[in-house]
């Protein structure tokens, strides 16, 4: 299967994602700014978005959830809504979930914080999403060697100390 294509989708590969998702996010909003759920503190926010293969990732920010959002490609095939996805980043595996936006199609996300009662201003919730931005493209360390382990022997068990002086 293939992305969904047609009339009422547009085009993602030129699209400024940052701004349809955040319109489409505020919009959203308004309809849930009375429940307890929302932090009225917050605002909708939505970082950049920054290449990873076939993906287009970013993160988005409301007063009830902070996201990874992942856009693939027009044409890549996504498994079915609800459907568990594996995004392959430099920082490591993430798993996503398949959704829907009206007017975008499929995307998969990947949640950060939900609910956002932790965050008191939205400063604090943007600089948190893009330092996690950040994190999501930055490559691990590679692990140091194994120690060597040290022979041991019952001398050396009963006297440590004998183990440091050197033998010729």
């Amino acid at each position: 299967m293939t992305a969904e294509a047609g009339p009422d989708l547009l085009d993602r590969d030129t699209l400024d994602l940052t701004g349809f998702l955040r319109a489409h996010w505020l919009d959203v909003a308004l309809r849930m700014a009375d429940l307890p759920i929302c932090n009225a503190a917050l605002g909708v926010h939505v970082t950049g978005f920054r290449r990873a293969g076939d993906w287009r990732i970013g993160i988005v920010v409301t007063q009830w959830f902070m996201n990874v959002v992942a856009v693939p490609d027009a044409g890549v095939a996504l498994p079915g809504i609800g459907s568990k996805l594996a995004l392959q980043l430099p920082a490591g595996e993430v798993e996503g979930i398949v959704g829907a936006i009206d007017g975008l199609g499929r995307v998969a996300t990947a949640s950060l914080y939900s609910p956002m009662q932790a965050f008191d201003a939205a400063d604090a919730a943007i600089a948190v999403a893009e330092a996690a931005l950040v994190q999501l493209f930055t490559t691990p360390e590679p692990a140091p060697p194994p120690r060597q382990p040290i022979a041991l022997n019952r001398r050396a068990l009963l006297f440590p100390a004998a183990r440091l002086v050197a033998r010729p």
